[in-house]
């Protein structure tokens, strides 16, 4: 008699995801490596002037995050979202992920546009860096400002208006 044995089924494992983060340089709508400034975000000025040409000539709203360095040097440069001529969807997750993986950073600004070109902060501007500064002070990560950037080189800084006070630049 041959006896047939047959091997119980093992049971099926998942998929295991591995996050690979890698970095390219950034490059604008003609397909040109974006150059920036090299000299500290140290003011929300500088800041605004270095980072607002990146995002200010969007026709809709659009959220990225700036990781800097302890000498407020820009060490990446993370688009988030692409919203409407009137929002842009947030995520605190997404905000903060890139500052976690950046080596080296230490602290992060956010930035979003206003199509319309008036900087002036919305109530719902205001709520989003409430939230932002309650989460970086779980994180321990420094919120330095919250920019939004309008046309002809004008700018809002919550840093400035002093909606930023748990953290700032040169603290």
């Amino acid at each position: 008699m041959n006896d047939v044995h047959i091997a119980p089924a093992l049971p099926r494992g998942h998929r295991v995801r591995e996050l690979v983060y890698a970095y390219r340089s950034l490059r604008g709508s003609d397909g040109r490596v974006v150059d920036v400034p090299s000299v500290a975000l140290n003011t929300p000025r500088n800041a605004a002037s270095v980072l607002a040409p990146l995002i200010a000539d969007q026709p809709v709203e659009v959220f990225g995050v700036a990781c800097l360095s302890t000498r407020y040097r820009l060490l990446a440069w993370h688009l988030l979202s692409r919203g409407t001529r009137v929002s842009t969807p947030v995520s605190m997750p997404d905000v903060f992920l890139p500052a976690c993986l950046t080596p080296g950073t230490t602290g992060l600004m956010v930035v979003h546009n206003h199509p319309s070109g008036d900087p002036t902060p919305s109530p719902d501007d205001a709520r989003l860096t409430m939230r932002l500064c309650a989460a970086a002070d779980v994180l321990d990560i420094a919120l330095l400002d919250h920019l939004i950037v309008g046309d002809d080189g004008r700018y809002f800084s919550f840093h400035e208006g002093g909606q930023l006070t748990k953290r700032s630049y040169g603290e």
